[in-house]
């Protein structure tokens, strides 16, 4: 009798265990994380999910604590977003400006100390922004430059924007130029001729400076420009006095005539772009592709946009619960390409050029890999291989936005046309990205026909 009355007791103590757990499974709420979008956190039971929304939208922030409950909470944070149903218009504003003084230029952001009067200086005295997906201007320590941005000063220090666009400041246009660019007793002089595409980068009242296409040496122009041309501009440029000083690699020019840098986009096929997201924790990511042209093929399908989830290994998961390796797209775009510098291989060197010249540009093996298996076989039998692997004209024609913003962006795009004979090149010179945080990298290319 003791040992079933000993049994009983057990089952007595035993079951409401059970039961109690079970219920704790079912309907408490475990934190299952926190999400890279702004500060969005999750909380996860069997039966239900709770957000406390926390998402950067537009430039503005949506906060809102919603409950999901079965089969919803088992659907994606893309699905559930769109559960939501936030009008993102209701959280932009118009762009906003101010002068500061460059303090520090990085590969890829820049520390600014905002004018006196300048709103922003009540936020902090140092700013810093992103410069990855803008034009570089040759800005210095020193100089005074515009700066757009999105209107939103995030709180930290040195606090941070995102910067839309930037410029030296109208402020040059009123002073001459100060300093000795060049001695041209020392240096060589050149033949007079016309710079065919220069970009201008910053004007003061006698003189400009420009930087040759493809991000190439900054000449200063001895001349004065009308207020019809601006910081930014492309243009062609004949000129005289040419001199070039070979030890401080410095050019210097007086301006006979300007005129608008006037190029007839072409219909470029580009070829397999694909896009890798490395975020450093499982993130929800949405992808814009704003192309001059038209998309003729997508996978996934892009919709208004690519949403997926994340992960660091770059692995991407849509709202079906389907995985991908990357997002990849096919077009039509409009743009101009450019061979004044590049590469002449050997059709037989090409794989080994590949290797390396992908390397220098900030691919992994894996990646670099990728690109090689799809484009050799259409390479390798040619006698020769001219390469150019090309810079604005692309980003131009293909505008990428990433939400959340990256840290690091990696764009490649090969044009490359086959030739039966070497032919010379100024040789593309390339700087190794430093891959930091959320890291987009996108290759691909097109061949010229």
């Amino acid at each position: 009798m003791k040992g079933k009355e000993k049994k009983k007791l057990s089952k007595k103590v035993w079951i409401p265990i059970v039961v109690l757990v079970l219920l704790a499974v079912l309907f408490v709420p475990v934190p299952s994380g926190t999400m890279k979008d702004g500060g969005t956190r999750v909380y996860s039971a069997l039966t239900y999910k709770v957000v406390k929304w926390r998402r950067l939208v537009g430039i503005g922030r949506y906060e809102n604590t919603s409950v999901y409950f079965f089969p919803n909470n088992f659907k994606s944070m893309s699905t559930l977003w769109e559960l939501e149903g936030v009008d993102e218009k209701a959280y932009t504003v118009n762009e906003e400006s101010f002068e500061a003084t460059v303090l520090e230029v990085g590969e890829d952001g820049v520390t600014v100390e905002p004018l006196e009067g300048e709103w922003e200086r009540k936020s902090s005295d140092k700013i810093v922004f992103s410069t990855q997906l803008l034009d570089d201007i040759d800005a210095e320590p020193g100089d005074i430059v515009e700066i757009i941005y999105n209107g939103t000063v995030r709180e930290s220090y040195p606090a941070q924007i995102v910067a839309k666009r930037w410029k030296f400041s109208e402020r040059y246009r009123e002073l001459p130029y100060a300093g000795e660019w060049l001695d041209k007793t020392t240096a060589e002089k050149r033949e007079d001729g016309t710079f065919e595409f220069i970009r201008i980068t910053k004007i003061y009242a006698d003189c400009f400076f420009a930087k040759f296409f493809g991000d190439g040496d900054t000449v200063k122009i001895n001349g004065t420009l009308s207020e019809d041309w601006c910081a930014g501009d492309r243009v062609t440029c004949a000129y005289e006095n040419y001199y070039y000083d070979a030890e401080s690699d410095l050019w210097e020019a007086d301006m006979l005539t300007i005129e608008p840098y006037v190029w007839a986009p072409h219909d470029v096929e580009c070829a397999k772009p694909v896009i890798y997201l490395y975020p450093e924790a499982e993130t929800e990511v949405s992808v814009e592709l704003i192309l001059n042209g038209e998309l003729t093929c997508t996978y996934p399908a892009y919709k208004d946009g690519w949403q997926v989830t994340a992960l660091p290994d770059g692995t991407l998961t849509d709202a079906k619960g389907q995985t991908y390796n990357y997002l990849y797209w096919e077009g039509e775009a409009k743009m101009a390409y450019d061979f004044s510098e590049g590469f002449c291989i050997k059709g037989e060197d090409t794989a080994t050029f590949l290797e390396e010249a992908l390397e220098n540009m900030g691919l992994t093996r894996r990646e670099a890999n990728e690109f090689i298996v799809y484009w050799l076989p259409m390479m390798e039998q040619n006698p020769y291989n001219l390469i150019s692997f090309q810079t604005e004209n692309y980003t131009d024609a293909a505008k990428l936005t990433v939400s959340p913003e990256p840290d690091t962006v990696i764009r490649v795009f090969m044009a490359w046309k086959g030739a039966e004979e070497f032919t010379e090149l100024p040789e593309q010179v390339f700087t190794v990205p430093e891959r930091n945080g959320f890291t987009v990298v996108e290759w691909g290319g097109t061949e010229v026909k």
